[in-house]
């Protein structure tokens, strides 16, 4: 027996590691994957003289014709000569009792295959079917020139029995763990393929009491591999269909009241069991919340011509949700790297495999299978012409494809550095032709929409365009050709966000965002009351949104700030899920009229299987914008200079006057002085009670000038466009 531990990692689709079904094979009615944990000896020795058995118990009344499990020999040059399956019945003890089926295949004969080399799965077509009658031991035992190990499944929590070992035949028990002293609390790897003859039997639900489109589960054995979910006799979307465990949705049709749940597959109908229906209720500021089946998403949701919401999360799912919360739709299978809607309502989805396309009531449109698979998918956007644009790295590259999923062209984007982040494809002018701008690897790059290359900078991060066609990457905005336009003073985060009136807003470290005027000057500087990040400025341009970004030990959170002054306006937390806190996934979208945005969120439990994601509605309406801040302006800047033993002082004098021409005392003057040498220094200094802010400086002979670069006091803001900015003397 071997124990090992291997990082948590999320697995897409299991069955798509398994080895290629054998001819004629079933279903799959019953799997429990491997999960890396440990593993168990289970061979025989060519002579005989060495036995290891590892068996674990399943719960099936079908025939099962086909059986896979998943385990390696240590030793490469170590072979697998034959394999024995057998089937025991479940003892009165609990433990493996008789010997109800027995299967010998040796190496060579087409119905055993073992892939790769050194045994990673071992694949047996059974002939004839073994006939299970419910709870049914399976043990594999290849007969090996070395050790075969068997990965392990369901640690910490197994279904059934946990794992029995025995050797050289002799008494079934529980394999005790050298580090704990405790018994393996396991299951065994496998995948049983066959057909169900018996009807499903639920056991439990994960809740008695739902909303409408609450999330369901669904455990009971015989389930097999389809079939139907009622709840109060609709047929119910579901994300996830295994032998044991069903998720499903309630209908949006569901009577608000007690009503049956029942399973119903080729092997008859379930029992039922109650669920009491309830409707949607709002809290605060959420309008609703929807319960996606994957532990996470990194794609933030689209919105159709109708309203319709699409979400995507890391297990492929795609969800299509009415504004008012209610799931019309799920997809399985879709991708999980990047969610786009066509002007049309066509939904678009990809994945490193493939980008897919829907039709608006989730029936598939057509399929782009990308070739060579990329490495990594930045997400896949419609462009202002109708055609669809991704970036796959490692893969095709750059791609366009037209809206029938032709490709158009595409441009070669290879992998070049350890970590290419999620990001999102926008688009702009450039006089009157349109452009698209990534950012990956270790470039931010521009292309025209025809596939023509327009420049490629040597920095990275989330693109954004302002409503001039100008492109903001952090602090730095660039002309639609590349050129740096100006860097804003103090760097910045990306992404930042620019609104409707060129207004662009980021932060410079978690706690500290700015809004910078459209030529570079800063407008106001606000410290925020915690840890936030990614802003995203609303349609109507009176707030930003940001998310939390406090640890996971702190509750969760998004942040409004409004647009005049940074002052913040309102804070929604995220509430304990399961006891773990909420953490915000994504950036917010927002719909057109500015009066709701939806947001993901998350729960980072350490296992897939129990962390939670939610699609958040937020009321972004009924803000009390503040008062409308006064403005501060350098009406005027004078420079003297005396010489004196060959020294130069020169003494500045800003004044400083709201707009109304009245003097303002207390505000803080921003200045740098440029010396003869080209040298730059920056100070800063209060106005006095007459609005002026005295400056003074010494040096060589030349020219020396004075530059205000901002000017701030409490519910003021600087209009620097109506400001004295600079002013030179030379002596």
């Amino acid at each position: 027996m071997k124990a090992g531990i291997r990082i948590l990692q999320v697995v897409f689709a299991f069955a798509a590691l398994l080895p290629a079904c054998t001819a004629m094979a079933g279903e799959l009615i019953y799997s429990q994957p491997e999960d890396n944990w440990t593993t168990f000896y289970s061979f025989v020795s060519t002579d005989g003289a060495t036995s290891y058995e590892a068996a674990d118990d399943f719960q099936v009344t079908g025939n099962i014709d086909r059986v896979v499990v998943n385990g390696y020999i240590s030793n490469s040059t170590d072979q697998v000569l034959g394999v024995y399956v057998r089937f025991y019945q479940f003892g009165a003890d609990g433990k493996p009792g008789a010997l109800t089926g027995q299967y010998y295949l040796q190496a060579g004969d087409p119905n055993l295959k073992i892939e790769p080399t050194g045994a990673y799965w071992i694949d047996v077509k059974l002939t004839p079917p073994f006939s299970a009658t419910g709870k049914t031991f399976l043990s594999v035992q290849p007969v090996t020139t070395g050790p075969w190990n068997w990965w392990n499944a369901n640690h910490l929590h197994p279904a059934g029995q946990w794992v029995y070992t025995r050797s050289n035949s002799g008494t079934w028990s529980h394999p005790i763990s050298i580090v704990t002293g405790q018994p393996y609390d396991s299951d065994l790897d496998m995948w049983l393929y066959g057909v169900v003859t018996g009807p499903p039997q639920l056991n439990s639900l994960s809740a008695t009491s739902l909303p409408r489109s609450g999330y369901l589960e669904i455990f009971g054995v015989n389930f097999g591999a389809s079939g139907k979910v009622l709840i109060d006799g609709l047929q119910s979307p579901f994300t996830k269909w295994t032998s044991s465990r069903i998720v499903a949705y309630v209908p949006e049709s569901a009577r608000l009241t007690t009503v049956p749940v029942q399973v119903i597959t080729t092997g008859g109908a379930s029992n039922t069991l109650n669920l009491l229906v309830t409707s949607r209720t709002a809290s605060g500021r959420l309008k609703w919340r929807f319960r996606m089946d994957g532990p996470y998403s990194m794609v933030r949701p689209a919105i159709g011509p109708d309203g319709t919401v699409y979400s995507i999360d890391i297990f492929g799912h795609l969800y299509a949700l009415s504004p008012d919360g209610g799931l019309k739709w799920v997809v399985r299978g879709a991708g999980d790297k990047g969610v786009a809607v066509g002007l049309d309502g066509t939904v678009f989805a990809g994945s490193e495999d493939s980008i897919k396309a829907y039709y608006p009531d989730g029936t598939s449109k057509w399929t782009f299978v990308q070739n060579p698979r990329a490495f990594i998918l930045l997400g896949i956007s419609v462009g202002p012409d109708g055609n669809i644009y991704g970036v796959a790295t490692q893969g095709i590259g750059v791609f366009s494809l037209t809206p029938a999923g032709n490709l158009r062209w595409t441009q070669p984007e290879p992998y070049s550095r350890p970590i290419v982040d999620y990001a999102e494809i926008v688009f702009g002018p450039n006089g009157s032709n349109s452009q698209l701008y990534f950012s990956a690897n270790n470039h931010t790059r521009a292309l025209r929409l025809d596939g023509n290359p327009v420049f490629t900078l040597a920095t990275r991060g989330q693109p954004e365009v302002g409503p001039s066609g100008s492109v903001h990457i952090g602090g730095g905005t660039y002309s639609p050709g590349g050129s740096l336009v100006w860097q804003f003073s103090t760097p910045l985060i990306p992404p930042v966000d620019a609104g409707s009136d060129g207004i662009i807003y980021g932060l410079s470290t978690a706690l500290s965002l700015y809004g910078v005027n459209p030529n570079g000057t800063q407008r106001w500087h606000s410290t925020l009351p915690n840890y936030a990040k990614d802003p995203i400025v609303d349609p109507l341009n009176s707030q930003v949104i940001l998310g939390g970004a406090v640890t996971l030990d702190q509750t969760g959170f998004v942040l409004s700030v409004g647009t005049s002054n940074g002052a913040t306006l309102w804070t929604h937390q995220f509430p304990i899920e399961n006891g773990f806190n909420q953490f915000v996934n994504t950036r917010a979208k927002f719909t057109l009229d500015g009066k709701t945005f939806y947001m993901i969120t998350a729960t980072a439990t350490g296992d897939n299987n129990t962390s939670r994601s939610f699609i958040n509605a937020i009321d972004a309406g009924a803000v009390t914008p503040p008062p409308p801040s006064k403005k501060l302006r350098s009406t005027n800047i004078t420079l003297s200079a005396k010489l004196g033993n060959g020294v130069v002082t020169v003494t500045g004098n800003v004044t400083v006057k709201d707009e109304n021409a009245a003097a303002v005392p207390g505000a803080m003057v921003y200045v740098q002085w440029t010396y003869p040498s080209g040298t730059v220094l920056s100070k800063s200094v209060l106005t006095n009670t007459q609005g002026i802010a005295q400056f003074q400086t010494s040096g060589k002979r030349g020219t020396y000038k004075l530059t205000v670069t901002n000017i701030t006091k409490s519910s003021y803001t600087f209009d620097s466009a109506g400001s004295v900015l600079t002013k030179s003397i030379t002596r």
